[in-house]
């Protein structure tokens, strides 16, 4: 028994940690388009969530970069204003962060953490409006390569599953600026 346990490769069947990993895994390679934009819809604003809860928790202020693309006292949605944030920025988001940086790992052989990372930095960058969103896009950057790269793996209609899933997830922000006056 000691001796199957010392053996790597029984390892990860002890770990729940990695079982809920792989299981998640299995899921989102499985889901269809709409279980799959779910899935990361819930995902990333867990995360948002999770990161918001800190930052009141640990009373930080949040750094203001640059004027936000929607003042959320105020807010105004124009015509341009939603075909930009549900159409073209997804579709071309996910072209540079994903499908490109994607490209990276079969050009010069990078694992996925290392694109996964990569990916996460360029898409937190281009959202540079405060620290607390940076913060959250740096995440939800992650969340959208990691899935990308485990939807390639399958062959399952990779660059528009994550370009859906891009795309509900600003309709769903824009939802709650407009409801709640909140990114």
């Amino acid at each position: 028994m000691y001796a199957s346990l010392k053996n790597s490769n029984n390892l990860p069947l002890y770990n729940p940690m990695y079982n809920i990993i792989h299981r998640l895994k299995e899921i989102i390679s499985k889901a269809n388009m709409i279980q799959f934009c779910l899935i990361v819809l819930i995902g990333v604003n867990l995360i948002k969530a999770i990161v918001h809860l800190l930052f009141k928790i640990l009373q930080l202020n949040d750094i203001q970069f640059k004027e936000e693309l929607i003042n959320p006292e105020q807010p105004v949605l124009t015509v341009t204003i939603l075909t930009s944030a549900l159409i073209l920025v997804p579709i071309v988001e996910t072209a540079l962060f994903q499908t490109f940086i994607y490209q990276f790992k079969r050009w010069l052989h990078f694992n996925n953490a290392t694109i996964v990372l990569i990916s996460a930095v360029c898409f937190c960058m281009i959202h540079n409006f405060i620290l607390l969103y940076m913060i959250c896009t740096f995440f939800g950057g992650s969340i959208f390569m990691y899935v990308y790269i485990l939807r390639s793996e399958d062959n399952k209609k990779t660059y528009w599953s994550v370009a859906l899933a891009h795309s509900i997830l600003n309709a769903f922000a824009l939802f709650m600026v407009l409801i709640f006056n909140t990114l």
